[in-house]
């Protein structure tokens, strides 16, 4: 497999092991705080595993930097801004994860003020529209790239 391949195939990773895997997780975050399920028990500490092991995996992602020429800009472009969309992922993920801890701590009686809780939830937020616009920027150049390396969108599935 050539280097073009490997960044394609860990971008790939990127998207579904970890962006997927968060969305994944976001719903379930989203269901347990419906008011229908209010009287039910939230597993709080499993959403901030599930939320952890995102972050994990985002973390183990690996280019082939080594492989590529030097004047190869879209390689080295595409790795620039897959690696930016990493830091901002696990920084959302850290938001979320803030979140789950602090509403943790609320349903077992500790002291969470509103002004606290408040500004988490604005980060998280502002995280999230941070990851939007990364992954946005990403797509495109991506998409161009996979169009430029000729690579089979069914290999990797």
């Amino acid at each position: 497999m050539d280097y073009k391949n490997k960044i394609i195939q860990t971008v790939n990773q990127f998207y579904v092991e970890c962006v997927e895997e968060f969305k994944e997780a976001e719903l379930k975050i989203a269901s347990d705080s419906k008011f229908r399920t209010i009287f039910r028990k939230k597993d709080y500490k499993g959403n901030i595993e599930l939320l952890k092991g995102c972050k994990k995996r985002a973390q183990h992602l690996k280019f082939p930097t080594g492989d590529i020429p030097k004047g190869d800009t879209d390689s080295k472009e595409l790795i620039r801004l897959t690696e930016g969309a990493i830091r901002q992922f696990n920084r959302l993920c850290d938001a979320y994860i803030q979140m789950q801890i602090a509403l943790q701590k609320k349903a077992q009686g500790e002291g969470v003020s509103y002004a606290e809780y408040k500004d988490i939830y604005r980060r998280s937020q502002e995280e999230s529209v941070a990851m939007n616009r990364q992954l946005q920027e990403l797509d495109l150049v991506y998409t161009d790239y996979m169009e430029d390396a000729d690579y089979d969108v069914y290999e990797f599935l």
